[in-house]
C-alpha cells in the first residue's frame, strides 16, 4: 500500500500507478490526503476496487487551486493515459442520462437508459459535463447515495458530503425542498432558483437561523459557479 507521507490536504488530482509504471487510475479530491486514506482504512470497498488496490505499486499527485480545477484536470488526465479501472472510459461511448430517483429519500443516479421508476434528464452527449452536473447536485444538496438506508451514519456524513437522512439528521421536508431546487436546476430554471434562494436566505437570517442561512449562501455560490 502507498505512503501517505508525502501527500498534501489540498484539492487535486491522484493517479494510481501499477509495477511498469502505467496509470491504472486518476481520481480527483477535495482533500487529497483524505480521499487516498479513504482507501486503506474503508473494509467495504467494492471487487474493483480491491482488486485496483492490489495492483498499485505508487501514487503521482496533482494540486489545484479549487475542485473545479480538479475536475477538468481529471478528465484532461483520463483522456491522456486511458486507466483501465476508470469506468469513464465505457460511460465516454453512449450518451446518458441523470435518474432524479423516486423514492422517500431521493437519490441522483447515471442511467443508461430511460428504464425504472424516476424522473430522467437528457441525454448527455459529454460524458464530463453530466458527471459535473451529478457530482455538483450530490455535494451541493448533500444527497444520500446508498442503495438502502443504513441504520448508521457512513463514511460520506463524516466528510460532510450527505447529511445523514439514515439516522434522521435531516427532516423529510427539508430534504425534499432540496429534491425541488434539483428539479429547477435540471429543468435550465437556475435564475428563478437563485431569486427564491436569496429570499429564503434573507427569512432564516432575519429569524436568526444563521447556521441555515450559511448553508443556503454556499448553495448561492457552488449555483452561481456552476451557471
Amino acid at each position: 500500500m502507498f505512503s501517505l507521507n508525502h501527500i498534501p490536504t489540498n484539492p487535486g488530482c491522484y493517479l494510481f500507478k501499477d509495477q511498469k509504471n502505467r496509470v491504472i487510475y486518476v481520481g480527483k479530491a477535495k482533500n487529497l490526503k483524505k480521499r487516498l486514506k479513504s482507501y486503506q482504512i474503508r473494509n467495504d470497498l467494492d471487487p474493483k476496487t480491491q482488486l485496483m488496490i492490489k495492483n498499485i505499486e505508487s501514487v503521482d499527485f496533482v494540486v489545484t487551486d479549487n475542485e473545479i480545477e480538479s475536475l477538468i484536470l481529471e478528465n484532461i488526465l483520463i483522456k491522456k493515459y486511458q486507466p483501465k479501472f476508470n469506468i469513464r472510459l465505457k460511460d465516454a461511448k453512449s450518451h446518458s442520462y441523470i435518474l432524479l430517483t423516486n423514492e422517500e429519500y431521493p437519490r441522483v443516479l447515471i442511467a443508461r437508459r430511460k428504464t425504472g421508476k424516476g424522473r430522467f434528464y437528457g441525454p448527455f452527449v459529454s460524458a464530463a459535463e453530466r458527471d459535473y452536473i451529478l457530482y455538483f447536485l450530490r455535494k451541493t444538496f448533500s444527497l444520500r447515495t446508498c442503495k438502502r438506508l443504513p441504520k448508521k451514519s457512513c463514511l460520506r456524513y463524516h466528510i460532510n458530503l450527505c447529511d445523514a437522512p439514515c439516522i434522521r439528521l435531516i427532516s423529510k421536508k427539508e430534504y425534499n425542498q432540496r429534491i425541488e431546487n434539483i428539479k429547477m436546476i435540471l429543468n435550465g430554471k437556475t435564475k428563478q432558483l437563485l431569486v427564491k434562494m436569496y429570499e429564503e436566505m434573507r427569512v432564516k437570517a432575519e429569524k436568526k437561523e444563521f447556521e441555515y442561512a450559511i448553508k443556503i449562501r454556499d448553495q448561492i455560490t457552488a449555483l452561481d459557479n456552476l451557471s
